[in-house]
């Protein structure tokens, strides 16, 4: 086999087993974005008037019931007529209008064919078209039950154009398929509004060793190689270079990636704050910091639902 090859290939089976070894598998939460709802255990979903109100109704009662946080339900959606009092209520409107008028544009067409029927010439012209725009607006309103306070109004605009013209090779995707997939990312949004979001997700660590003497960087290098098999003994050999006074921004973030895998959010948000220290602005940190900052929220809220609802 010829050597480039040969050494091509090598060097691609590195590459994919470093991908594979580059990530540390973290899960976490993320906090609802309405705080409000933590103490909210039991929902009913009233009347949503307009045009596609029953179609929001029907997949908002879907999508809140199914939400489950650490094999809980969330809530308990109460549908129709009941003698069971809810903690919040939630109705709304939805509109969606859809209009068309003719316009032109410029196309590139073939104006000339041979005699085997093959385009030799093309030029942009100008043709006819059919505009049409699908105008969608959604209001949602969540109602305390017991004082008619008001915890929630969100307001969901969306609009889609697409322009058609003579000779396209598309044609308008139905009206109805994209105002059901206009709802259905309504009720997407409200179940995120409402409800935090546990995740499971694969983060890179650091890998850059420079600053590093010889010696340090290859037991780093070692740890790295480590996650693959045995993740736990890479964090193991991180943290003894760090008792054995190594300083460096690779080092004390893959240490809080450590600590957050195992659940140790504390030290993970110290460890974070020092690799900002010593790389400041740094994207992965930033991201980091603000990642355990909304997991350590989400969980302080969770509590206090179980408390209150308990």
């Amino acid at each position: 086999m010829n050597r480039l090859v040969t050494a091509a290939i090598t060097a691609a089976m590195a590459l994919s087993g470093a991908a594979q070894a580059e990530v540390l598998t973290i899960e976490g939460m993320a906090p609802a974005h309405s705080p409000e709802f933590a103490e909210i255990g039991s929902l009913s979903i009233e009347r949503f008037g307009g045009s596609d109100g029953r179609a929001l109704a029907f997949e908002l009662e879907d999508r809140l019931s199914a939400v489950n946080i650490h094999d809980e339900p969330y809530f308990v959606v109460i549908g129709g007529r009941s003698a069971v009092q809810p903690d919040a209520t939630l109705s709304g409107n939805v509109t969606a209008g859809v209009e068309e008028y003719e316009t032109t544009a410029k196309r590139r067409r073939c104006v000339e064919r041979n005699d085997k029927g093959k385009c030799v010439t093309h030029k942009n012209i100008k043709v006819d078209c059919l505009t049409r725009i699908i105008d969608y607006r959604a209001q949602v309103r969540a109602t305390r039950y017991s004082d008619g306070r008001s915890l929630y109004a969100e307001s969901f605009p969306d609009k889609q154009e697409q322009t058609i013209c003579f000779g396209d090779d598309e044609d308008f995707a139905s009206s109805e398929s994209v105002i059901r997939n206009m709802v259905s990312q309504t009720a997407g949004a409200v179940r995120n509004d409402l409800a935090p979001r546990e995740y499971r997700q694969d983060i890179r660590i650091l890998e850059s060793r420079k600053g590093m003497s010889k010696v340090e960087g290859n037991f780093f290098k070692a740890a790295i190689r480590m996650t693959k098999s045995d993740p736990a003994e890479a964090c193991r050999m991180w943290d003894e270079a760090a008792n054995n006074g190594q300083e460096h921004v690779s080092l004390t973030f893959n240490r809080g990636l450590c600590a957050e895998q195992r659940g140790d959010l504390e030290t993970a948000l110290i460890l974070y704050e020092e690799a900002d220290r010593l790389a400041p602005g740094k994207s992965e940190v930033t991201q980091s910091l603000r990642r355990v900052s909304d997991h350590r929220r989400a969980s302080e809220e969770w509590e206090l639902r179980r408390s209150a609802t308990s």
